[in-house]
């Protein structure tokens, strides 16, 4: 083998095998290896958030399917407002039907960049399933890559009586997030892309940010080669360079919450106590003209 591709390999391996370690809440972050053994554990549920039809094709051992779409509802898409949150009885079917109770260790996995799963981990954590909800660290492709196995046998389970309760300081409403603009104890975090956030990239009727907000891109969370999480020391080092601390309350937007809910959750992973999303996020902030831009 070539000495820069084993150079190249052992620097993949350096920053994908053990991110999770350094983190506070390294308990929400599980590696492959990690889930391989725990795979048959009792009152475990790994959940494949991905469509039905990649579920089909081929998923993890004692995986069930429950797609993200299944948990985001779109109450009014005339004026662009997608992805919000279901109300509590949808989500405790949806939950139920899964086999996944309030005392259920859940273990979510998309297809690689956790988009998807970090936005169903924070609607389990909003819902009061906190504490017990971890997202698999690289996904599908990660388990693809490193050749373990895959089945199409759909397992059965029991369905179970999950309880939601919201959790509302883990969210962020129009109302709350304008009244506090100009709270110093109180830092707006932007998680889309830099044309965005300047309003090169317009997708709503108006560009730009909410102001004060500052970005810090979701990609930024991931290695690009192998969309796991960066270690946790280079993800406290973006967002302290930016200032976002800890001690402050941070209230995360994107476009429509999805991406919000991976800084959400990157958040979370290094121990930040105080963290909403505003899932209304731009599609609702840029489409009302009596709202403040910058």
């Amino acid at each position: 083998m070539p000495i820069i591709l084993m150079t190249f390999l052992a620097w993949i391996f350096a920053v994908t095998s053990a991110p999770a370690s350094q983190a506070t809440h390294s308990e929400l972050l599980v590696e492959t290896g990690w889930l391989a053994v725990h795979l048959n554990d009792t009152n475990l549920r790994i959940v494949d958030v991905r469509s039905p039809e990649k579920y089909r094709a081929g998923h993890i051992h004692n995986a069930v399917s429950g797609p993200m779409e299944e948990v985001v509802i779109t109450p009014d898409l005339k004026k662009g407002v997608t992805h919000e949150l279901p109300p509590k009885e949808k989500i405790e079917a949806w939950a139920g039907s899964l086999g996944i109770g309030n005392a259920t260790t859940v273990i979510l996995y998309d297809e690689g960049n956790s988009n998807w799963a970090t936005r169903v981990f924070w609607t389990l954590e909003y819902y009061g399933h906190g504490g017990k909800v971890s997202i698999l660290n690289g996904g599908f492709s990660q388990w693809e890559r490193e050749r373990r196995d895959i089945t199409t046998i759909i397992p059965r389970v029991e369905r179970a009586s999950f309880r939601a309760g919201a959790q509302k300081e883990k969210r962020a409403t129009q109302k709350y997030l304008l009244a506090n603009l100009k709270n110093p104890g109180i830092q707006v975090l932007d998680a889309r892309s830099v044309k965005e956030y300047t309003g090169e990239d317009r997708r709503a009727a108006r560009g730009g940010h909410i102001p004060g907000a500052v970005n810090v891109n979701w990609t930024g969370h991931l290695v690009p080669e192998a969309a796991v999480f960066k270690p946790a020391k280079q993800l406290k080092e973006l967002y302290e360079s930016v200032g976002v601390t800890g001690d402050r309350e941070v209230i995360i937007y994107c476009q429509s919450g999805m991406r919000a809910s991976h800084a959400y959750f990157t958040l979370r992973l290094l121990g930040y106590p105080r963290v909403r999303v505003y899932d209304g996020s731009w599609q609702e902030w840029g489409n009302d003209l009596t709202l403040p831009v910058e």
